[in-house]
């Protein structure tokens, strides 16, 4: 994947309320931005989640931890997450 280098300038104050170093900022912003893709239906959860390198399960629970709302994507979507964790919860419970 090419990748592109941005600079971003952020005062120290708001840093220092952040609380992390810069890594998880760099982390952070970036898995806010595939959200913001993601809700305004540019790339779905699924995409946002596999370019942020986690599961989408995982990168829900994350964004949830953000205050960004998973469900209020399309139903669809919702559905297809619903039946994913039925038949997931079905080989377990054998």
């Amino acid at each position: 994947m090419k990748l592109r280098r941005l600079e971003l300038e952020i005062p120290d104050t708001v840093i220092g309320f952040l609380q992390m170093d810069d890594e998880k900022i760099k982390m952070r912003i970036y898995k806010l931005l595939l959200a913001d893709l993601a809700r305004q239906g540019v790339i779905s959860f699924g995409k946002a989640a596999e370019l942020a390198g986690v599961d989408k399960m995982a990168f829900i629970t994350d964004m949830g931890h953000m205050g960004i709302p998973y469900f209020g994507e399309d139903i669809s979507e919702v559905l297809d997450d619903s039946e994913i964790v039925g038949q997931t919860m079905a080989g377990v419970v054998h």
